[in-house]
């Protein structure tokens, strides 16, 4: 089990979406996976919103975005990375450590939601939780799930968080993988509501059924970001 991952949520203009896909998928993605400790990643596509998406990364742990490679990365982007920022909206990013996973494989489409809990109800209600998702991967009712919790309002340099959370709760993030999109819809407001029931949010900062684009093994770019840039 990876010890955190960091979340991603985005939108993007349509009238940008090719160019967007070809930047993601051959330079952004791979170019954060050359940092030290981030494992593998994965990108997705809202099944509600075309223009909006979900990437995820899994690190080593918390320093992985700490470390100067990836602030290297963060503070000096290529000029089509650059070129790309300023289109983004609805952005929010939730570094979070681990708190459970389990389950085989990678699914076709996940649910993800996050949410605002009083720091007290989430370390109570956690071990429930877990509970409740290891009996759903028994029933065949889901593949897996990763949850993570995260202190809130994370700064990061590039954007500014679009919503902010109480400093005295924490963001729990859980992504629920199934087989394919259409399982997790005839499912959602069953699952939402055994979720929320547990957790007691204070507030819901997303929830979104996302089908998987690509996934990416971090061994996959075990070289610097100089010899990418060399390479390109």
């Amino acid at each position: 089990m990876s010890g955190a991952f960091l979340s991603l949520w985005n939108d993007y203009p349509a009238a940008m979406a090719e160019e967007y896909e070809a930047w993601h998928t051959f330079e952004h993605v791979p170019e954060r996976l050359t940092t030290p400790g981030m494992l593998s990643a994965r990108r997705y596509v809202s099944c509600n919103s075309p223009q909006s998406y979900f990437t995820y990364y899994e690190m080593q742990d918390m320093r992985t975005i700490e470390h100067p490679a990836y602030l290297d990365l963060v503070r000096n982007p290529t000029p089509w990375s650059l070129k790309m920022r300023p289109y983004f909206s609805n952005v929010l990013r939730i570094p979070g450590e681990t708190a459970a996973c389990s389950g085989y494989g990678i699914g076709g489409a996940a649910l993800v939601q996050a949410y605002s809990v009083a720091r007290d109800t989430a370390e109570q209600a956690l071990p429930d939780v877990k509970r409740a998702l290891q009996q759903m991967i028994t029933e065949a009712r889901i593949l897996g799930f990763r949850i993570a919790v995260a202190e809130p309002n994370q700064a990061y340099e590039v954007f500014t968080q679009e919503q902010t959370t109480d400093p005295d709760a924490v963001n729990v993030v859980l992504l629920l993988e199934s087989g394919s999109s259409k399982t997790l819809c005839a499912s959602h407001d069953a699952l939402t509501a055994q979720l929320t029931g547990q957790l007691s949010p204070r507030a819901c900062l997303r929830s979104d059924i996302f089908d998987l684009l690509i996934s990416y093994r971090g061994d996959e770019f075990h070289f610097t970001r100089n010899r990418r840039d060399a390479a390109r």
